[in-house]
């Protein structure tokens, strides 16, 4: 558990010291982004979703998902949505408090701590969790970027945004009971190994300590924001997940703790690709990948 944080914050800080040594800049930040959306967090959705065996009681946990993702983001909308911030910022603020990171943060700890069930368990909670990420989320970095807002243009958007597109794919092929082909099967677990570096990296390049330092005072207020509202959330809901289904804690911990996890990458991708403020996103994205990951610490040392 312990090597695998580190190497997290190992390939962060490769990011930022390439960016320092200006061997990359936040121009490739940008392509490298691209790549995330268009190509490997796709195949890593896809991948995930079909071999996940979908049981009637796993869609309380994707209720779960969009329950605290939702509950997380109006709170964050709230507090920052008449702050004398720039919309840019604003924007990239609210869209940090949109969602958790499950996928490339948490999907490893849940497999190593609770086996493949316990992974199944959080990809079933993340499917709710990605709904309110590409639909609210995406909606919100279009209202405070300086395209036209309207309800056609998102709803344009959405339905050609290529994360979404995965997620209802892999939806249809896991219900239909269609298997991908072995062949398809490794290239996607080549082109998806991948993606965590990559995300990672990108994290790194967008840090920027200073600018984190200048508007500390609402990082501050959004990392409290999203941790006091995810435990209450998660509390509530580990206790419904206890009258839901009494024999299996594995579900009620589950519940408890994915709403405590990290900041969304997506809030970083969306904040390049809408050219808000991208250093307050990865700013985020990496205190509240510290904190998790010391949640996570405790939990496997239980």
């Amino acid at each position: 558990m312990i090597y695998k944080i580190l190497i997290y914050f190992s390939i962060i800080a490769i990011g930022y010291v390439v960016k320092k040594s200006k061997f990359l800049d936040e121009n490739a930040g940008a392509v490298l982004t691209r790549i995330i959306i268009y190509i490997t967090l796709p195949v890593i959705i896809i991948k995930a979703v079909t071999s996940t065996q979908i049981e009637p009681q796993l869609f309380s946990l994707t209720i779960f998902g969009m329950i605290s993702a939702f509950v997380i983001l109006a709170v964050g909308w709230i507090i920052f949505t008449k702050s004398k911030l720039s919309d840019a910022t604003k924007g990239s603020l609210i869209l940090t408090l949109c969602g958790l990171n499950l996928a490339i943060f948490a999907y490893p700890f849940a497999q190593l701590i609770w086996g493949n069930t316990g992974l199944t368990y959080m990809a079933m909670f993340d499917i709710g969790n990605a709904l309110i990420i590409y639909t609210l989320g995406y909606s919100i970095a279009l209202r405070y970027s300086s395209e036209a807002f309207s309800v056609k243009v998102v709803l344009r958007k959405l339905i050609t945004f290529p994360p979404l597109l995965a997620f209802l794919t892999a939806l249809i092929l896991n219900f239909s009971e269609v298997k991908i082909p072995y062949v398809i099967s490794q290239l996607f677990g080549t082109v998806g190994g991948a993606n965590t570096f990559l995300s990672l990296i990108t994290i790194g390049i967008y840090l920027n300590f200073k600018y984190i330092l200048r508007e500390i005072h609402y990082i501050i207020l959004g990392i409290g924001a999203k941790y006091l509202t995810g435990f209450a959330v998660g509390v509530l809901l580990y206790f419904i997940s206890k009258m839901i289904v009494p024999n299996n804690p594995m579900m009620a911990d589950i519940s408890l703790l994915s709403a405590v996890m990290p900041t969304p990458l997506l809030s970083l991708m969306y904040s390049v690709e809408k050219n808000l403020d991208p250093e307050v996103a990865g700013g985020m994205i990496t205190i509240t990948v510290i904190l998790s990951s010391v949640m996570l610490l405790f939990v496997s040392t239980r």
